[in-house]
């Protein structure tokens, strides 16, 4: 089981994941409605209306789908390195990349996920010097109370 520390860089790294997802998808339809947009535009203006040849959509489309690209990209290194290393209990080996990738997509110009990566990488550092004597990430929430005194006889003066 893991910590509520490490659990919680799970569940930050599984939401930058979701964040990507929802900035490549409004890119895909950026990306379609650019497409659209442009595909019946005369080569020409002023001209006679000529319909545009089948490249020119793509010429505007062609960053659209290079950044849809580069995004997904994003989310495989996201859940490979970090979220599935942390599902799996692995936490020492989720700390670095999940704070090389945040820094990376703050770079980058993904501020969102970046930033709740670099919050991950606190998380799993709190997780793993709160915690010292368990493997990191791991503990257990119902451990068993020492008695703190040995038992006792009892009391009621020896006669019966």
């Amino acid at each position: 089981m893991l910590d509520p520390d490490a659990d919680s860089a799970r569940v930050l790294a599984l939401a930058a994941i979701v964040v990507q997802a929802v900035i490549s998808a409004v890119m895909v339809f950026a990306s379609a409605y650019i497409g659209l947009l442009f595909a019946g535009q005369p080569v020409n203006p002023g001209g006679p209306a000529v319909p545009s040849p089948w490249f020119m959509p793509a010429l505007f489309v062609a960053p659209f789908i290079i950044l849809v690209l580069i995004g997904f990209v994003w989310i495989i290194l996201d859940y490979y390195m970090v979220y599935k290393r942390l599902s799996e209990g692995l936490v020492a080996d989720a700390e670095t990349p999940s704070l090389v990738l945040g820094i990376l997509q703050l770079v980058f110009g993904l501020v969102i996920p970046g930033i709740l990566l670099i919050i991950a990488y606190i998380k799993i550092r709190d997780s793993m010097t709160r915690y010292p004597g368990s493997p990191p990430g791991w503990y257990e929430p119902y451990r068993q109370a020492q008695q703190p005194y040995p038992p006792q006889p009892p009391r009621g003066g020896g006669k019966v």
